[in-house]
């Protein structure tokens, strides 16, 4: 046989058969993975609708089978969709149900010597949430809507009240123009406790329930896309937006401040927070009129969480929706040119993938005195070095050595709502605390030669507007040597460790046991630090862009719903958003119509299940 007859009988066949051998390798591989990839994919769905049903679910109080306390005692909502269900299971809520905190702004004690006993207990008669177990007086506290105590509801009720405003049986104001009315009335409180006179001045606060729509993909988001954003915007000679910084390194992207890391996060700060259902890592909002009650075990396990996040994140994200007139259609797309024009869209970026149609930079920014809100954004971290401290003491003959450490704070109160400010009268002289102001009238008690000691017989307290240091240190651990010197031997001892016998005074204890009189101890201990540099910013008045997708069906508007509608929304713009908020009412009403006709063409999500309320 010739070459090419092998050539062309033989090849085709050989061809034939390794093509039949492949394809029933290929089809083998296929039975194999197949079922299993469909499996995932099931198994993927029923976790889903898990946690739509647990989003959905009514929770109760008491729980006998998991011996915890259920639902509350103090509560916003009885479950997560009575909140978030505009537009579909998800969206926002409107102002019934927002979240309201006071805040003490100004507090001035006079009558006698004051320390923090004295704070305490005048704040305590304004309302007794403002201190905690260990007698920490804080400036901001959360009002929820339900739960508590009959006196923690009168003292609720007394709060609403003195807002002058009408709020709904759900415990939220009924429309816009009541949440600036309730926002523009102070809260006063003046009282003459024993021989001191206390006034306080503090105000109501609220945020509005955000659409979870598209979350995500916000939670893809990475820090470096953050980080160029706010490079980018450095360049702008009016806007200035800034990451949301976590003490731990991370960014923030989601809350109304930016002060939420991951969708996980939130939804496990929010189970708590919101719902009342204690968490592994966070408390339910406790009642102070019932001090010393704790929850015997948690009310929602980490894997619901994690399954009620899988929901969250699977939720879709919205969409475009054009009037099906040509004048209107025509008009909506040139009011997204003058949106851009204008500069809206310098905050409200359109794309940062994956979040396609997203509208926002995810950054913070100043919005002007207007927008103050007393549970401060967290201060803007730019680096964190590396820091130590290193103690030593010797001790002879002693029996047992106690080494104290005063605990040095970052005072960083990462709270649900934002930060807080800690008030305290143990200051000598005028001072500053790190966030509040105490000026205090100072008046001599004894005298030992040239050293005068001095007790503030006044105290004023000022919320500050920014951080009023750039410079904190954070405690992450210790390194303790101890060496026990003998007079005929010696012996030498390291522990170290990361966590602390912590008294309730604030300081930590280690001790050691020694029985031989004939001793020396040379204990050394090494403390490291992180050293939290900080850029002073306003971060009373400081906001995360909010998403402008699906905006049409989120009303209403801004971080406290004060907006009724998207006109009134870009008009109270201010701070760093004042230029772009002039420009555009500096245009014609023609061009002004355009811009919202395109805003309303951001709609919700079609493809979600409508809320069942």
């Amino acid at each position: 046989m010739t070459e090419s007859y092998l050539r062309q009988m033989l090849l085709p066949t050989i061809t034939a058969n390794l093509i039949m051998a492949f394809s029933l390798i290929t089809s083998a591989c296929l039975v194999a993975v197949e079922p299993n990839a469909i499996g995932q994919q099931r198994i993927d769905q029923l976790r889903i609708e898990q946690g739509k049903a647990l989003f959905e679910r009514e929770w109760s109080s008491r729980n006998p089978s998991l011996g915890n306390d259920g639902l509350g005692p103090l509560h916003n909502a009885t479950s997560c969709v009575a909140c978030h269900h505009q537009g579909g299971v998800g969206g926002s809520g409107d102002a019934r149900f927002n979240a309201k905190s006071v805040g003490i702004k100004k507090m001035r004690i006079s009558g006698g010597p004051i320390n923090d006993d004295v704070i305490a207990n005048s704040v305590r008669g304004f309302h007794p949430g403002f201190v905690d177990s260990t007698g920490r007086v804080f400036n901001t506290i959360g009002i929820a809507h339900h739960g508590g105590t009959p006196a923690f509801t009168s003292l609720r009720d007394s709060i609403m009240r003195h807002a002058n405003a009408q709020f709904s049986e759900e415990g939220g104001p009924t429309n816009a123009a009541e949440i600036r009315h309730a926002n523009a009335t102070p809260l006063t409180y003046t009282t003459q406790n024993g021989k001191y006179k206390v006034a306080i001045q503090a105000r109501l606060f609220q945020r509005n329930t955000t659409p979870l729509f598209g979350s995500g993909l916000i939670d893809q988001i990475t820090g470096k896309q953050l980080k160029a954003m706010a490079r980018e915007q450095e360049k702008h000679p009016e806007i200035s937006g800034r990451p949301a910084t976590r003490p731990d390194g991370r960014y923030g992207r989601f809350g109304w401040r930016g002060n939420i890391a991951t969708l996980l996060d939130f939804c496990d700060q929010a189970c708590a927070a919101e719902v009342g259902l204690e968490t592994a890592r966070k408390p339910q909002p406790s009642d102070p009129t019932r001090p010393g009650y704790q929850n015997p075990t948690i009310d929602i396990s980490d894997d619901q969480i994690r399954t009620m996040a899988a929901f969250v994140a699977a939720l879709p994200a919205p969409t475009r929706s054009f009037p099906q007139d040509p004048e209107a259609h025509h008009a909506a797309l040139r009011g997204e040119q003058l949106f851009t024009r204008v500069g809206c869209a310098v905050c409200h970026v359109p794309n940062v993938s994956p979040a396609i149609g997203l509208y926002s930079d995810l950054l913070l920014h100043d919005m002007g005195q207007e927008s103050i809100d007393l549970n401060p954004a967290d201060p803007y971290i730019t680096r964190m070095t590396p820091a130590s401290q290193v103690r030593q003491r010797v001790t002879d003959n002693a029996e047992q050595i106690k080494f104290y450490d005063d605990a040095l704070t970052s005072d960083m109160s990462h709270l649900y709502y934002g930060g807080t400010s800690v008030m305290s009268g143990t200051m000598s002289r005028s001072s500053t605390s790190r966030r509040g102001s105490l000026e205090a009238n100072l008046s001599p008690v004894t005298r030992r030669k040239t050293n005068i000691r001095y007790t503030p017989v006044s105290y004023d307290f000022q919320c500050p507007q920014q951080p009023d240091t750039v410079l904190r240190f954070v405690k992450t651990g210790s390194e303790l040597k101890r060496s026990v010197n003998r007079s005929q031997a010696s012996r030498s001892i390291v522990a170290k460790t990361t966590r602390f016998q912590t008294l309730a005074s604030g300081k930590d204890t280690y001790s050691v046991d020694i029985t031989d009189q004939n001793t020396k101890v040379t204990e050394t201990k090494q403390t490291n630090y992180i050293r939290v540099h900080i850029d002073p910013t306003n971060f009373m008045q400081e906001w995360r862009t909010p998403p402008l997708w699906g905006v049409k069906d989120s009303a209403p508007y801004m971080h406290d719903g004060r907006a009724a509608t998207l006109l009134e929304a870009v008009s109270m713009h201010d701070g760093e958003a004042s230029g772009t908020r002039d420009r555009f009412l500096n245009l014609s009403h023609r061009d002004r119509s355009a811009i919202i006709k395109f805003m309303e063409t951001l709609v919700a999500p079609v493809n979600v299940a409508k809320a069942n309320l």
